[in-house]
């Protein structure tokens, strides 16, 4: 359910199971590791995730596989671990990583979006954390994402009482940060927009942004100072004295 293709540097995951509007199953979190997997090794630049049109981004797990985990406690830190095994590898790409969000985005499908940088919405987006609706609650790295991305207020909203937002209202609170008619245009434009400049200074700034909230850390000043003496700087002073594209 899970297909990985490339354009040049973009690489692109598409959650490809319409007949369950794209939940993940435990094959699925798997598949979607994997396919995290290769694109770190790829040379790739910026990555999109996606769902297929007719299954929306994802409606989060497999409701069947969680229903088991009611009887079976032995599968209950596996389905965890296979979760974290795709999503923390997904936020630590040194890469730009871009959600298209259309249609529904549930559940686990808003941690999927949460890994990513930059999330897109087309205008039919519902999005909503639903744990707290089957008695269930939300991984702690995902929790900690959402509260970084709209604050604790926002944050207890969607959790505690697991409604549905529109494309516009997550916008507003900063769930998604961009609204767009054609999702698939804005998000593809904004990634090549992002590969056209220099990887080493994307890699840089989204560690910055990453650990922006843990306080002054000294390698960032290193790799600032560094820059100066790269070859990307080099070439970005070359074409902009030349007045052509930069070609890093």
């Amino acid at each position: 359910m899970i297909d990985l293709s490339f354009d040049g540097a973009l690489a692109r995951i598409t959650l490809a199971s319409a007949a369950t509007r794209n939940a993940l199953d435990m094959a699925g979190w798997a598949a979607l590791a994997d396919a995290v997997a290769r694109v770190a090794w790829s040379g790739a630049r910026a990555l999109i995730v996606c769902g297929t049109a007719e299954g929306g981004f994802c409606a989060g797990s497999n409701l069947r596989q969680i229903a088991r985990l009611a009887e079976h406690p032995h599968e209950r830190e596996s389905f965890r671990q296979a979760m974290r095994a795709a999503l923390e590898p997904l936020a630590a790409l040194p890469i730009a990583t871009l959600a298209q969000i259309e249609g529904d985005c549930f559940g686990a499908g808003v941690a999927l979006a949460l890994a990513c940088d930059i999330r897109i919405a087309g205008p039919r987006a519902v999005l909503a954390i639903t744990p707290a609706k089957l008695g269930i609650t939300y991984p702690q790295e995902d929790v900690a994402r959402l509260v970084a991305l709209v604050g604790p207020g926002q944050a207890a909203r969607l959790l505690y009482g697991a409604g549905r937002v529109d494309a516009d209202e997550a916008a507003r609170i900063g769930l998604v940060e961009l609204v767009a008619d054609d999702a698939a245009a804005a998000t593809h434009d904004l990634a090549c927009q992002i590969i056209a400049n220099a990887p080493s200074s994307v890699a840089s700034l989204k560690a910055m942004v990453r650990h922006g909230a843990a306080g002054h850390q000294p390698a960032f000043d290193h790799a600032f100072d560094a820059a100066f003496a790269g070859a990307d700087f080099a070439e970005g002073l070359a074409a902009f004295a030349a007045r052509r594209p930069p070609s890093f």
